[in-house]
């Protein structure tokens, strides 16, 4: 898979990103919001390839559950997962009920699980 990971703490974004890549995933990691806009805005056209985001909800510049909004709805199959220390999947459900043609995504609790998160990679990120 082809995979974009947006997490600000370095050794967390190094840590998921080897893991990945042991498992044979490429890996695109940034570490902010900022970063995350830049790229997107490229990777987002259907002809790039990107299988999943996987994205942190607290940046330093800014907050996942926004920036999974603002690019969701351009690649509405292109499946999400969001990692927090103090997840709130009802915001995102929310946000799903208010923008019905964002994408599936997944909200996970942190620390994440890295096997649990090639698990839910594998399963297309079944969503909230």
């Amino acid at each position: 898979l082809q995979l974009l990971l947006i997490e600000d703490d370095d050794d967390l974004r190094g840590e998921i990103r080897d893991y990945l890549v042991r498992k044979r995933h490429g890996v695109t990691a940034l570490g902010s919001v900022a970063e995350a806009r830049r790229v997107l805005g490229l990777m987002l056209p259907e002809d790039a390839v990107l299988d999943a985001v996987i994205c942190d909800v607290n940046l330093k510049d800014g907050d996942g559950i926004d920036l999974y909004v603002e690019f969701g709805s351009r690649r509405p199959k292109l499946p999400w997962i969001l990692m927090s220390g103090d997840p709130d999947p009802q915001r995102v459900a929310d946000e799903r009920k208010k923008h019905p043609d964002l994408p599936p995504c997944t909200v996970v609790g942190k620390p994440v699980s890295l096997h649990n998160l090639v698990e839910l990679l594998a399963r297309g990120s079944a969503g909230v």
